[in-house]
Parts: C-alpha cells; sequence; structure tokens
C-alpha cells in the first residue's frame, strides 16, 4: 500500500485525525511529518499549498479567498449570491439585506447582517470587511462533499430549535445540526453546481455549502477545504479515506 503524507490542519485536528487513523486502518503507512526520514508516497493537501515532490491530492486548495471564490464562481456560471465590493466607486443596496464580508473568516464568525442603509454606512466606516453579499431568503442549506467528479455525501442543515427559524444565519452556533440525505444523491440540480464550483477552485476535493432559496433555485455559498468530521463513526469520513486510498493506489 503507498505511503501517505497529509499536510495540513493543527496536529489537533479532529477531521484529519480521523482520516488519518481510517487509512491507516485500510493498511497506508500515513505520516503528519514533512521531514519523514522514511519519505512517502503521495501527498494529501488539507487547505494547505502544494509539496511539488511527490504526486499530489488537493494541490490547489485555497488558492482564492472569499472574494476571488464567488469571482470564480460567476465565471463559471454558478449560481451564487451577488457581491459587492467595498472599493467599487458607487453602491447599490437596493436589493434587501446584505451581509458584510471579510476575505477571509472563521466559521462566519466576521459576518455581519446589514438591515438598513445606516448599518451599511458604518460598517464601510470602520473599514474592517472587504465586501457585502446579498442575503438569499432561505429553505434550507445543504453540504455537499464532492471528491473529483462525484458526490459522496449530502447533508441537511437543521435547525435545532422550536418553530421556524427566522434568521439570516446558519452556524451551529445558531441551533443547527447536520442530518445525512443521501436520498438527494443523483438529484442534477444539487449536484452539478457543487461539482462545478469545486472544479472552478481548482480543487480535487471539498465539502461544498449550498442554498436552496425560497425562490426553487440553488446558490453556492463555498467550497469548504478542511470540512468538520466529527466522529469516526461518519460515514463521510469513512467513504473519503476510501476515496483517497483508492486515488492513492492509482498513482
Amino acid at each position: 500500500m503507498k505511503s501517505i503524507y497529509i499536510a495540513g490542519g493543527k496536529a489537533s485536528n479532529t477531521a484529519v485525525n480521523i482520516v488519518k487513523g481510517h487509512l491507516e486502518e485500510l493498511g497506508h503507512r500515513v505520516t503528519r511529518n514533512a521531514k519523514d526520514l522514511d519519505g512517502w508516497d503521495v501527498t494529501l493537501r488539507w487547505g494547505i499549498s502544494y509539496h511539488r515532490d511527490k504526486p499530489a491530492i488537493n494541490a490547489g486548495v485555497n488558492r482564492f479567498d472569499k472574494f476571488e471564490a464567488f469571482t470564480q464562481f460567476d465565471k463559471a456560471h454558478i449560481r451564487c449570491p451577488r457581491t459587492i465590493s467595498m472599493k467599487e466607486d458607487e453602491y447599490d443596496f437596493g436589493e434587501g439585506v446584505l451581509l458584510a464580508r471579510k476575505r477571509h473568516h472563521i466559521k462566519g464568525k466576521d459576518i455581519v447582517v446589514c438591515k438598513t442603509l445606516e448599518d451599511i454606512e458604518r460598517i464601510i466606516c470602520h473599514g474592517e470587511h472587504d465586501f457585502f453579499s446579498v442575503f438569499i431568503p432561505t429553505q434550507t442549506e445543504y453540504r455537499v462533499w464532492v471528491f473529483q467528479d462525484k458526490i459522496f455525501g449530502i447533508y441537511e442543515k437543521v435547525f435545532k430549535g422550536e418553530g421556524k427559524y427566522e434568521g439570516f444565519m446558519r452556524n451551529r452556533r445558531f441551533g443547527f445540526k447536520f442530518e445525512k440525505r443521501d436520498n438527494l444523491r443523483g438529484m442534477k440540480e444539487i449536484e452539478v453546481p457543487c461539482i462545478k464550483a469545486v472544479e472552478a477552485l481548482n480543487m480535487d476535493f471539498g465539502a461544498v455549502d449550498v442554498i436552496l432559496g425560497k425562490d426553487g433555485k440553488i446558490y453556492v455559498l463555498e467550497v469548504n477545504s478542511m470540512s468538520h468530521i466529527d466522529s469516526p463513526k461518519r460515514s463521510t469520513g469513512i467513504r473519503l479515506a476510501n476515496l483517497f486510498s483508492r486515488w492513492a493506489e492509482e498513482q
């Protein structure tokens, strides 16, 4: 079996350690040390740039920041929220609620909801954000796992609270959990834009966040290069490790 170097992710990264464990169970020797004297055969990039002397998967990961990713989606004709750069000379704010964004963020904690012109002006004056994205009224949100040109997992982000969620952000801290929706695999309306989004960012795999708008259309929000896997029992992590293993053995 091929030996694998997993590059990226902290030593304490749960997802990396789970995937590493699965790969070892499959018979691979896995290292996290770039100075490993025994060397390795192939490299798995986990959110970090390319190591050039070995075959690598996801070698193009994180070449684009958040704003640039939306630009790439637009160029590839992938439906996504419209963005407005803070550097534009004129602003068109006649589109309802806007979300102030930074080019780099962690778990969406930087996002600020702007409901009024005063909110927008305050964000611009503070100068801490880089662009706005137009809020899309949402029915539900999915996380779609892509490996090269195939979908191997779909989860729906479901509100854990009582009643209907009326907020503007759907992070875990607002009371959401992921529920497996493998029954949606094969739906071209979901799968095609997700596969195209991973390709548009020069990546080989990733977890694509998409929303089903109240207008019935699918919108791509982002591609997670280091998405969370919180348990060795998660089928997503098992499937991902098997796909990595198959790819490694083909090199």
